[in-house]
């Protein structure tokens, strides 16, 4: 999946349910991202006010 598509959704997920997980947002990501792409999941997130809960 692309890193825009696993931004869209996962402020998708966000939104519904006011917040994402760790173990959501893994489970988007999958193995083998790069660091620089999941500072940029960070960053999109909260930018859009999006909360990543442990649990």
């Amino acid at each position: 999946m692309s890193v825009p598509e696993i931004i869209r959704r996962a402020i998708e997920i966000g939104e519904r349910e006011g917040k994402i997980t760790f173990d959501e947002l893994n489970e988007l990501c999958g193995n083998g991202i790069e660091p620089e792409h999941i500072e940029r999941i960070f960053n999109a997130l909260s930018d859009a006010g999006i909360w990543i809960a442990e649990e």
